[in-house]
């Protein structure tokens, strides 16, 4: 049975009943923390042993200082560069502090990431520390010291042991080289740590995230703590949060979106759990959280599971689930325009609107008692998923058409977000009370912004209209280190920085995704083609996985697609086992000719030049690799995949 070391309480703290005061530093929202709620434990993680623990916020204020006193005991800087590799773990949050608290300058990354990019990220920022999650990534990086000439053996540290405890008794962990140093200096000035936050300027880089990316050699993005709270306490007004509620995340803690989310549950110190793939299930059942930030393709691969699973059911089963799962979408449709949220792109006139308001209220009073049955219908998803839970947050990159329908036919509220390293995690977040589907939501409070169109016009006054978002506000990066060439590109003479990512804009504000500038597909004959909107589409398919479309330099679009393995072997029980031979199978081809055809038409609001032609695909033997062909928050990295699938885009072209 699980066990849970202590009692996780409930808290009534909601961002209404924060004080006025704004923390300047990291530091200072511990503080604030540990005074606001001092007995609640946070930063939760199953370990080991099985057991979950956690930390009470004085626990983690006081971890956080040993940190900062012990580094500057071993003879870190002001302005040092630390680099920190490490997966999900509680201690994430406080030894990221603890380096910007003593005035070091924080280099996270992944335990995964590839020797060329220790190399390179280490060789560029100057590391002079490092702290490593464990003896395996420990290794890793002693072996490449001959080529990392600014960090020494002495200067590595290591976090956790093999079960996720503080790795203790050992003269390479950070506690005891570093945190028991750091208790020495504090039992003779218990201020210390106070004095070096005093001395911090919160608008100075703290923190140099190399981003993964989908193209290039890394890019150092240099971020600083005030840019880091006000996006923390911007998402926390577009949130609703409730008293008692909790969050669970399993995100990658070196990436923005999951820094910005453990940054807000302590600005706002509620209980956080840190998950991950392999405990997610068990820790949504112990830990019933009510909020849940991921990326899209984790809501995509709950989505297809339910699916699947709803497939083996008996026809009566699946006609009722799909029954009731349309009653759902109704009943969303519907109460978004009630609620005056549905999506538009001009705003109606009062006639129009009053009338399509008063035939809602009307569709949505037939349909209540259908509704409240399919609450029983539905229920055991919610019960596989802690049984509080009511929202899901998603981000790092757009959330399928299809998936956020679903999520909302079954009642689960979805706040899409929409942000990037450069924005310290986040731009816009669709408002938890109107969440209106379609869309990211409108801009952060504080952000200014502009979307300029091919001809540099800033259109964001007209509704439809599309233009590259650039950006401005405090949030917004200093620059990519040691990068003036860049700096000069993606900085405009009004200090607004380019995203790099099309919209487009509605009446209200509120942005949806047009696609990705370098993402763009150009045709031979000179169309452009923003290929997001297509693969969207054909996400739509229950038979297809994952989907990449083609089609640069060529007359036509093509797409490399990934099949649900398991329903297409349902629906032709003929097929191969060696996959790579589904490319020529004639019946498994057929389905996704007619899936294609079905999609992406004319009537669905696509251009002769967008549609994609009948035998114009390669079907995929596997996913996408997850280490080369993706990123850590699981977008394509388009230019790899292309690379890697050269010989077969060119073969179907020529087919």
């Amino acid at each position: 049975m699980t066990q849970v070391l202590e009692k996780i309480e409930a808290t009534e703290l909601t961002l209404a009943n924060l004080p006025k005061e704004e923390p300047r530093t990291f530091y200072e929202m511990y503080l604030r923390a540990e005074r606001l709620n001092p007995n609640v434990k946070s930063f939760l993680r199953r370990r080991g042993d099985g057991v979950i623990y956690g930390y009470t916020f004085p626990e983690l204020r006081r971890m956080v200082e040993e940190i900062a006193a012990g580094f500057r005991e071993i003879g870190l800087e002001k302005g040092d560069r630390v680099l920190f590799l490490c997966d999900n773990s509680n201690h994430w949050m406080v030894v990221n502090t603890g380096i910007i608290t003593s005035g070091g300058i924080c280099v996270p990354r992944a335990t995964d990431v590839t020797d060329e990019d220790i190399k390179y990220i280490a060789n560029h920022a100057e590391v002079k520390f490092a702290i490593v999650q464990n003896q395996k990534t420990y290794n890793k990086l002693v072996g490449l010291l001959n080529e990392t000439p600014t960090l020494k053996r002495e200067n590595i540290f290591i976090l956790e042991d093999e079960k996720f405890f503080l790795l203790k008794n050992s003269p390479l962990s950070v506690y005891d080289s570093i945190m028991l140093r750091g208790q020495k200096k504090l039992e003779k000035d218990p201020n210390y740590v106070m004095l070096l936050n005093q001395e911090l300027n919160p608008e100075e880089m703290s923190i140099i995230i190399y981003t993964s990316g989908t193209t290039g050699t890394p890019k150092g993005v240099m971020l600083t703590q005030k840019g880091w709270i006000t996006s923390a306490r911007r998402s926390l007004e577009k949130l609703d949060i409730r008293p008692g509620d909790t969050a669970i995340s399993l995100l990658p803690p070196w990436h923005a979106f999951e820094q910005i989310v453990e940054y807000s549950f302590v600005y706002l110190p509620i209980p956080f759990m840190i998950t991950d793939i392999n405990n997610l299930r068990q820790d949504l059942v112990d830990f019933k959280p009510a909020i849940m930030p991921s990326v899209p393709r984790i809501w995509e691969n709950l989505y297809n599971g339910i699916m699947s699973k709803i497939k083996k059911e008996s026809p009566a089963k699946q006609k009722i689930f799909n029954f009731f799962l349309k009653i759902g979408e109704i009943w969303h449709k519907n109460r978004c325009i009630v609620g005056g949220y549905d999506f538009q792109i001009e705003k109606k006139n009062f006639i129009k609107d009053l009338w399509d308001r008063t035939i809602a209220l009307i569709i949505l009073i037939l349909i209540l008692p259908l509704k409240l049955l399919s609450l029983k219908v539905f229920q055991p998803i919610k019960a596989a998923l802690g049984g509080r839970f009511r929202a899901s947050l998603s981000g790092g990159s757009a959330l399928p058409e299809v998936v956020d329908r679903f999520l909302s036919a079954i009642g689960l509220d979805v706040a899409e977000g929409y942000g990037m390293t450069e924005s310290s995690g986040v731009i816009s977040v669709r408002d938890f009370d109107k969440p209106t589907p379609g869309t990211i939501g409108t801009p952060l409070a504080g952000y200014e912004i502009k979307l300029k169109d091919d001809k540099g016009n800033d259109v964001k006054h007209i509704p439809g209209a599309k233009g590259t978002l650039w950006i401005k506000g405090p949030q917004v990066t200093l620059g990519y280190y040691k990068r003036e060439d860049l700096n000069k590109v993606v900085f405009d003479q009004d200090g607004f920085f380019d995203t790099g990512d099309l919209m487009r804009i509605n009446w209200r504000g509120q942005l949806f995704f047009a696609g990705r500038a370098k993402d763009t597909i150009v045709l031979a004959g000179g169309e452009n083609v923003e290929p997001l909107p297509i693969e969207d589409k054909l996400l739509q398919s229950e038979y297809i996985d994952q989907v990449m479309v083609v089609g640069d330099e060529k007359k036509t679009l093509g797409a490399l697609i990934v099949p649900n393995f398991e329903l297409v072997k349902q629906k032709v029980p003929n097929a191969p086992e060696d996959l790579t031979k589904w490319n020529d199978h004639p019946e498994i081809r057929q389905i996704f000719r007619e899936e294609i055809a079905r999609l992406i038409n004319p009537k669905n609001g696509f251009k002769s030049f967008e549609l994609v032609p009948k035998d114009t695909f390669y079907i995929v033997p596997r996913q996408f690799d997850l280490e080369t062909e993706m990123t850590r928050t699981l977008k394509l990295k388009r230019p790899v995949v292309k690379e890697h699938f050269k010989k077969e885009i060119d073969a179907m072209y020529k087919s």
